[in-house]
């Protein structure tokens, strides 16, 4: 797997950079030309961009994988395959968090403009529960990008032109079966929008944490999609290996 993740990493790397040469540039820009809460806004957007753009880089380095006769040349095993756009999207996420952080410090040490804590109180949440919500926010993408993976997978099984078309087809297929197992098994599937409390105020927008990240019907929840997680990769791997044409 290491070799194909080197290659991975070898093969996307000018790209890489560039999108990260590109990110600096624009939040330099926001910084010198742009009025102070428009520009963090925009930024906040460009960042986010940048974690959808590394989602879809994921996605086409999968479609590599599994359909370049060249990538097929390498000699590692189908599950491989699978982990190795997932290792690579996981670090450069990682990446892209810790630039955020030196930018935000930055930001911090040398602002000494609009205090945004004087308008949002976030005293409520602790460093403990950020760190919780961005692992519970890379669980959902990663569930979500091996459904894709297996959509994908399914669509490379058939000959036909119309692969594209079925694999979304198929992806709406499990996305809605698997909501509604979670819907039967678990009376209903966690909601997001329990995580927090907006609280508005006289001066301005309170934000508490709800504490409910890891409780138990959560916990329930993402075991049941691990459980689930682990078959479509293995679906996966088979028709990688048996069906999926080169």
């Amino acid at each position: 797997m290491m070799t194909l993740l080197k290659y991975d990493f070898r093969r996307n790397w000018n790209t890489l950079l560039a999108g990260l040469a590109v990110l600096i540039i624009v939040q330099l820009g926001l910084a010198l030309f742009v009025s102070e809460v428009t520009g963090s806004i925009i930024g906040i957007i460009a960042y986010v961009g940048a974690g959808v753009a590394i989602y879809v880089k994921m996605i086409r380095t999968y479609r590599s994988n599994i359909r370049s006769y060249n990538r097929r040349l390498v000699p590692v095993n189908g599950l491989s395959h699978v982990l190795s756009p997932i290792i690579f999207g996981t670090i450069c996420w990682l990446g892209l968090m810790i630039v955020a952080a030196i930018h935000y410090f930055i930001y911090s040490a040398t602002h000494t403009g609009i205090n945004f804590a004087s308008f949002i109180n976030d005293s409520g949440i602790h460093v403990s529960e950020i760190i919780n919500l961005l692992l519970f926010l890379w669980w959902v993408a990663l569930f979500g990008i091996i459904i894709i993976f297996l959509s994908i997978s399914i669509g490379g099984s058939f000959r036909f032109k119309t692969g594209p078309w079925i694999s979304i087809v198929a992806f709406f297929v499990l996305i809605n079966l698997i909501s509604w197992l979670e819907n039967v098994i678990f009376s209903g599937r966690f909601n997001p929008n329990e995580l927090f409390k907006f609280t508005e105020e006289s001066t301005g927008l309170s934000v508490t944490s709800n504490r409910i990240i890891w409780s138990d019907g959560t916990w329930a929840n993402i075991i049941f999609e691990i459980i689930v997680a682990v078959i479509l990769v293995g679906v996966a791997v088979y028709l990688n290996n048996k069906k999926v044409e080169v």
